[in-house]
This record gives structure tokens, C-alpha cells and sequence, in this order.
């Protein structure tokens, strides 16, 4: 192997360890990291420079920004489906709202597991924002409409867990889809591969 060829492997393999050392640090770790630190990390990866160090931790950074982005993409059915129902029960009344409510958990939860759109999130993400004091107007929409105080708590309750609840159980067939997708995906490689070797 010519010894620049060795080089490259050399530090693309310290940029890895490099890379698994830092993982579990919070983006907000890796974007402050002291001089000190920083120091202590590329006497221990000699052979990266400072531009291939930056490298890593901004590819860090941008691989911890995407993971907590599809996290985050994967409750704003939830945070819809809360608000819908409690817009709907303000305006016609607590079942009306819980179908509405349902309704369209289910038919979003199903649409956002097949899709991903970073922008769309960007903005949808704010929903999180309306939908904690959201619980409070909705304790007070059913006061208003001659619930009992008990009641509204197990109303807010069951809006706050079930819709969690459903979430996970109505994301089951949207992922046996996707597993079933990606098997098939894997055989046709497989005989694909199968047909080019006996060529």
C-alpha cells in the first residue's frame, strides 16, 4: 500500500474514534468545547488537523441535529391531533372533538412515518408550543360546558396520555409496512447480486 494511502487510512480511522468519543456529547457540548478540551482530544488523534477535526464535530452536530428533528417530527401528529380536538369540542362539544381528535392523529401519525420533510417541520415544530396551555383551555372549555371538576381532570388526562397511546399504536402498521418494504428492498438486492455473479 503507498504510504499515502496509509496516511488517509490512518486518519480517516482516528477521525471514527474521534467521532465515537464525542457522540454522546449535547450539541450544545460540542458547539462550547474549551480550548482545554479540544486541546486534549487532538493530542490523544494526532494525526487530524484542525480543519479534519472540525469536520467531525460539525458532522456530529449536523447527524444530532437530524436524530432530535425526526424525534421531534414524530410528535407533531400528537400536538395536531390534541389541538384539533380541543378547537372542535370548543365548538361543538366534547365527542364531536374526540372523533375529530382521532381522526386525524391517525391519518397523520400514518402519513409521517412514510415522509420527512425538514422545512415542514421547522415550522410545524412550534405546535409544541400552543399545545401544553392548549390542556388549560380545554379544562376550561368543559367547565364552561358543566363538567365537573373531576371529570375535566380525567378528560385532560386521558387527551394528554391516550393520544400518546394511540400514537404508538396506530404508527404499527405504517412500520410492519416499512419493514415489509425494506425486506423486499434487501431480497431484490440479494438477487440482483445472485444474477451479476453467475454472469
Amino acid at each position: 500500500m503507498p504510504p499515502m494511502k496509509k496516511n488517509i487510512d490512518a486518519r480517516t480511522e482516528q477521525g471514527r474514534k474521534l467521532a465515537r468519543r464525542l457522540y454522546d456529547y449535547k450539541i450544545s457540548r460540542l458547539e462550547q468545547m474549551s480550548p482545554d478540551e479540544k486541546k486534549e482530544l487532538t493530542s490523544e488523534f494526532p494525526l487530524l488537523g484542525d480543519t479534519e477535526f472540525q469536520y467531525v464535530v460539525q458532522q456530529l452536530i449536523s447527524a444530532k441535529r437530524f436524530e432530535q428533528e425526526r424525534v421531534g417530527w414524530q410528535a407533531v401528529p400528537h400536538d395536531a391531533a390534541v389541538l384539533i380536538l380541543i378547537l372542535i369540542t370548543s365548538l361543538a362539544g366534547l365527542r364531536v372533538g374526540v372523533v375529530a381528535g382521532v381522526a386525524v392523529l391517525v391519518l397523520l401519525e400514518s402519513i409521517f412515518q412514510f415522509i420527512f420533510n425538514r422545512r415542514v417541520y421547522q415550522i410545524l415544530s412550534v405546535l409544541v408550543w400552543f399545545t401544553y396551555p392548549a390542556y388549560f383551555g380545554l379544562a376550561y372549555i368543559l367547565y364552561r360546558q358543566g363538567y365537573t371538576l373531576a371529570w375535566i381532570a380525567l378528560i385532560v388526562l386521558l387527551t394528554w396520555g391516550g393520544t400518546y397511546l394511540l400514537g404508538i399504536v396506530s404508527r404499527i402498521p405504517s412500520r410492519l409496512i416499512l419493514e415489509a418494504m425494506a425486506k423486499s428492498e434487501e431480497e431484490s438486492a440479494r438477487k440482483q447480486k445472485t444474477k451479476d455473479i453467475k454472469k
